[in-house]
């Protein structure tokens, strides 16, 4: 009747209105040397397109940091490579940060990439901290977004000395499957380019799904059509 029509009519516009419950994602809270694990991607890059690092080891495995956990590609030896925990002589390891290093060339440069498995608008904080205590000419970095495989590149900005930081900070609308990050080259010289990385991406922001917008859509038109044969109803 009238009255459940309206009612289903209002839930849908509940359910749509309602916010979606957020989520935290934490790169290096979810880091464990599986690539992907907590929507996260690691690997190199050239600028154009997207390596995934594909071997995952420990120890005396990782260039960066005896007893670190860490992900590199096997094609290019252990150096460029993602990692936490550990030790090592030339670099300051953080504890609260995926630390990252390029490799020798323009085409070896790390790239973190958060991947979107739910369409949405997401809140972003990238923290980048140079680590490598011997820098001698700074850390090169970029935002980039991906989608359908195409890399979209942000403005290139350089960390100048040791322990000096930068942040990336914002909202980034992503559909499933795009990928946003930020990539870290050599800036000329490779060895002390080591980089702690802290990437918290909160979303998605509320956006009614399809279906609930149809929901709503066809309850209103229920409404209306049952208005419409009531008043002519009442009128004979």
């Amino acid at each position: 009747d009238m009255h459940k029509l309206l009612s289903l009519a209002i839930a849908a516009a509940a359910i749509a209105a309602a916010p979606a419950a957020a989520v935290t994602y934490d790169a290096f809270a979810s880091f464990n040397g599986v690539n992907g694990n907590g929507n996260f991607n690691y690997g190199y890059t050239d600028g154009t397109t997207l390596t995934s690092f594909d071997f995952s080891g420990t120890n005396g495995a990782c260039a960066l940091g005896t007893g670190s956990t860490c992900l590199y590609a096997t094609a290019l030896g252990n150096l460029p490579q993602a990692s936490i925990g550990g030790s090592y002589p030339t670099v300051n390891v953080p504890t609260d940060a995926v630390l990252v290093h390029p490799g020798n060339s323009d085409a070896q440069s790390n790239y973190v990439g958060f991947v979107a498995t739910t369409g949405g608008s997401y809140n972003y904080t990238i923290d980048l901290q140079s680590r490598g205590i011997d820098t001698t000419d700074g850390i090169g970095y970029r935002s980039f977004t991906s989608v359908g495989g195409v890399v979209t590149l942000g403005a290139r900005n350089v960390i100048p000395t040791y322990l000096a930081t930068a942040t990336l900070a914002g909202t980034q609308s992503l559909a499933v499957g795009s990928v946003f990050g930020v990539i870290v080259d050599r800036n000329g010289i490779y060895y002390g380019d080591s980089t702690g990385v802290k990437f918290v991406v909160d979303g998605p922001s509320a956006v009614p799904e399809p279906a609930v917008w149809g929901l709503m859509i066809a309850g209103f038109a229920m409404v209306g059509a049952a208005a419409r044969r009531r008043s002519a109803v009442v009128a004979a």
